[in-house]
């Protein structure tokens, strides 16, 4: 959990997101704002003439206030409010999807970590064994029962164990590195995982993507589409909106008020072809936000069938390797009493060891596979449930 909240803090990705949502949200006090009276001040110099039937007035000037107020456009500032409210859901969706994926990465290099201690843990484990063997060489050498180059031959594998052993050391200090850059903290015990992460509700044939934060992202976008769309058709209808003002005018002979209230109506006639080029690039955009939701659902399943095989897979491995330990554990016990009658040679005893090196080996790998489909499987359905338990 620990870990996880602080890669939230410190991805700049989620900080991102979150920025996005502020924007969507400022964006939509834009849009509502055209509800909203418009007031504004008009002031202008310079000469200009006014001409009518009682003669020409000369202006130097002129200062004054307008009020304006929408009443009905036809849909098109209605379009523009729904259309920002989808986007600022689709941003929050984003925000949760990339949450989820800052959750895996997290927990993969904490796997990562766990991952290679164990096979640090093992090696070592290996290694005091060869130890022991390579003690029973020296005692039976010294006791002219064997030659010193059995104890050379046990010292040689103690020696290729111990470059393996720091070769896990390397890979560890690098997956903690990783664990490091990602949440800011250098930490040398890691608990376990919970194990209610591995009670997956694994339904591939009933993936719940109306749960998933990218399908709603992507859901929340085409709807933003559609709303575009209304609105790119509703330009071929006018604008009503009352417009009031007050301006004072100044002339060489005297000055004057101009008082207005007004209904206006606009009704585009001819733009070429502006409004249904903005039609045709709006239904591209919803069939481009359509086709979003296909790939991110195609995407989950996808995901989500690749971690369930691998799960699958892993456990059976894990039970495998388990099985392979105990009789390479149980040989080997029988080898060295062999070997200590004269009946083995050190050979066999070495075999032996490497065996069961190999199974411990394969038992934590595929464990720590499993965990890996395990989070992939939650990161890929979006399983809030999964994730509860650590966040």
């Amino acid at each position: 959990r620990d870990a996880i909240l602080r890669a939230f803090a410190r991805n700049p990705k989620i900080s991102e997101a979150a920025a996005q949502i502020r924007v969507g949200e400022a964006d939509l006090d834009a849009a509502k704002s055209a509800w909203y009276p418009q007031v504004s001040l008009v002031a202008s110099g310079g000469r200009s003439q006014q001409t009518d039937s009682a003669g020409s007035l000369n202006n130097s000037g002129s200062g004054g206030i307008t009020l304006s107020q929408l009443l009905y456009d036809f849909g098109r500032t209605g379009g523009a409010i729904d259309e920002q409210h989808k986007l600022s859901d689709a941003y929050r969706y984003a925000l949760y999807d990339t949450m989820t994926v800052v959750a895996q990465d997290t927990l993969q290099a904490y796997l990562s970590v766990k991952r290679y201690q164990a096979l640090v843990d093992a090696a070592r484990l290996n290694i005091a064994s060869l130890q022991r063997v390579r003690d029973m060489a020296r005692l039976r050498a010294d006791a002219g029962l064997s030659s010193q180059s059995d104890v050379l031959q046990a010292q040689t594998r103690i020696a290729g164990m111990n470059a393996s052993m720091e070769q896990y050391r390397a890979q560890a200090r690098s997956a903690r590195a990783q664990l490091t850059v990602l949440t800011g903290v250098v930490s040398e015990n890691l608990p376990e995982l919970p194990q209610a992460l591995l009670n997956q509700q694994v339904t591939l044939d009933k993936i719940a993507y109306e749960k998933s934060a990218a399908v709603r992202s992507a859901q929340a976008r085409q709807e933003a589409a559609l709303e575009r769309v209304r609105q790119a058709q509703s330009n071929h209808w006018p604008t009503i909106k009352v417009q009031a003002g007050r301006t004072r005018y100044e002339n060489e002979s005297r000055s004057y008020w101009d008082d207005e209230l007004q209904l206006q109506v606009e009704a585009p006639l001819y733009q070429g072809g502006l409004v249904n080029a903005r039609t045709r690039a709006a239904e591209g955009d919803r069939a481009a936000a359509e086709a979003a939701i296909q790939q991110s659902k195609l995407q989950i399943n996808q995901n989500a069938s690749t971690a369930y095989a691998d799960m699958i897979g892993a456990q059976q491995r894990k039970e495998a390797g388990e099985e392979q330990l105990r009789s390479a554990d149980h040989t080997r016990d029988v080898y060295a009493d062999e070997y200590k009658l004269n009946k083995r040679s050190l050979n066999d005893l070495l075999s032996v060891e490497q065996d069961v090196f190999q199974a411990d080996s394969s038992r934590l790998t595929a464990l720590y596979d499993g965990w890996d489909a395990t989070v992939r499987y939650a990161a890929a359905v979006d399983n809030p449930v999964s994730y509860t338990h650590l966040t």
